[in-house]
């Protein structure tokens, strides 16, 4: 089954403000993963909706929610390396 991926808005920004060969290494990593297990991983969120987060290996933090339902992939946060501010929403 293939995914629509949907961006949160600050994770649009932080996408834009970097420079394009590493935002290319990111979009590149998240692809990577999200073809592979992780889409049968994560935590039961709602009854078709599973989600969890993840270190990339460029060091990017991502947390995501995956909603099988409507065939919707959500990235809900995605932070740069040493950024330690954590969002003060939960999955």
């Amino acid at each position: 089954m293939a995914f629509r991926l949907q961006l949160a808005p600050q994770t649009v920004g932080l996408l834009s403000s970097c420079q394009a060969a590493v935002r290319e290494r990111v979009l590149s990593e998240l692809g990577e993963v999200f073809s592979g297990p992780l889409l049968r991983a994560g935590k039961q969120v709602s009854e078709n909706t599973t989600g969890g987060d993840f270190t990339l290996p460029s060091g990017f933090h991502v947390r995501y929610a995956l909603d099988r339902g409507h065939g919707l992939l959500h990235l809900l946060e995605l932070r740069a390396p040493g950024d330690d501010t954590a969002s003060p929403q939960a999955l």
